[in-house]
């Protein structure tokens, strides 16, 4: 979607709706990937599941026979030991005498055998049984090695170009790509443009403005503080935040300058607008660094934005002409403030500058004088 500012002004994307575009075509791509991999896994994980049963009705059987095995090596020590009690060490059957082999008619010998034999099946049988346990185990590890080379090898064939294209072939995400693609070939355009100098003034302006969602600065508002001046070509504007993260803009006039450090609001009084300091928790007038704090509730993002902004602020704007055409009620609002600005003046500058965390401002400047007015 595209607006134009004017009548037969430059046509400014519609930046919320196109991103709604790129959020709703990121989303059906991330789900799509979600439910193929998904899709994926719940395969494998079928596949190895018949494997384990298939293991856990070996294991099942071969705990079967070992029990079976198990009584008969017991029955046939306990019917030795029972015959031949001095013929067992710390229940290990030894081998008859044989005059006891001769005597009973080779008996002693059989049962003899018949212990050991039935003994090493028992052990045969749990060996097998442990094998069985260890095949399970064994699978769980391929399982966890499948799924992992699984996982990326669907990320590879997602990202080709049969994978791409089967995406793109599924009902509605051909529209959504189709919009995608003319966003980035717009934007991409616009680049192209830029670089090459063919945008004016005015449609950097509107086109930032509506990308950044930076409103028409106008009164009554509270705890605004200037954060850039922007540039474009001919026209140039201060850029003001609330302490609600909202930016605005207010045609640039160089009267306006010592507002740069300090937070204002401008409040009705009958038929009329006043300015005056915003003022903090403890009742003295907010700085900019308490304002940045506030925006910013993680502290080193807040000094690096702190930083970043005084740094460019400071620097010297002589070239700045002011904004050639400005609306009348923006005109009233910038003569207000200019007017305030007057009565603070460069020592309530200093003054601020003073109250600022030293961590807060890497650029400070030494306080020179007092603040001489407060509206």
């Amino acid at each position: 979607m595209t607006t134009s500012t004017e009548g037969t002004g430059p046509v400014i994307p519609d930046f919320e709706k196109d991103a709604q575009s790129i959020a709703a075509y990121e989303d059906a791509r991330v789900k799509y990937e979600r439910r193929e991999a998904g899709d994926a896994e719940s395969r494998t994980r079928n596949s190895f599941a018949k494997k384990r049963d298939a293991i856990r009705a070996e294991i099942a059987v071969a705990a079967s026979i070992l029990d079976e095995r198990k009584l008969k090596a017991e029955k046939a020590f306990k019917a030795y030991a029972g015959r031949y009690p001095h013929r067992v060490d710390r229940n290990k059957p030894m081998k008859p005498s044989f005059w006891e082999s001769l005597f009973s008619f080779g008996m002693a010998g059989r049962m003899f055998n018949r212990a050991i034999t039935t003994a090493s099946e028992a052990i045969a049988a749990q060996s097998l049984r442990r094998r069985k346990e260890h095949d399970e185990e064994e699978l769980e590890q391929q399982l966890k090695r499948a799924l992992y080379l699984q996982e990326d090898a669907i990320k590879k064939k997602l990202e080709g170009a049969e994978g791409i294209a089967a995406f793109h072939a599924r009902p509605g995400v051909a529209v959504l790509h189709k919009r995608v693609e003319e966003i980035k070939l717009e934007r991409a355009r616009y680049a192209q443009r830029l670089e090459k100098g063919e945008i004016p003034p005015n449609e950097q302006r509107d086109r930032e403005f509506a990308e950044r969602k930076i409103s028409q600065l106008e009164a009554p508002f509270t705890g605004l503080t200037i954060v850039r001046v922007a540039r474009y070509g001919s026209l140039s504007y201060f850029i003001l935040r609330d302490l609600e993260r909202k930016l605005y803009h207010l045609a640039y006039d160089a009267r306006l300058e010592p507002l740069i450090e300090n937070v204002i609001d401008v409040y009705r009084l009958a038929d009329s607008f006043e300015a005056k300091l915003t003022r903090g928790n403890d009742g003295r007038p907010m700085s900019v660094a308490d304002h940045y704090a506030t925006n910013y509730k993680d502290e080193e993002v807040a000094r690096s934005e702190y930083r970043r902004a005084r740094t460019a602020l400071r620097t010297p704007r002589t070239d700045l002409p002011p904004t050639a055409f400005v609306e009348p009620a923006e005109q009233q609002l910038v003569d207000l403030l200019a007017q305030f600005a007057r009565t603070i003046g460069p020592g309530a500058m200093a003054a601020q500058l003073t109250n600022i965390p030293p961590e807060l401002d890497a650029v400070g400047k030494p306080a020179e004088a007092p603040p001489q007015a407060e509206a």
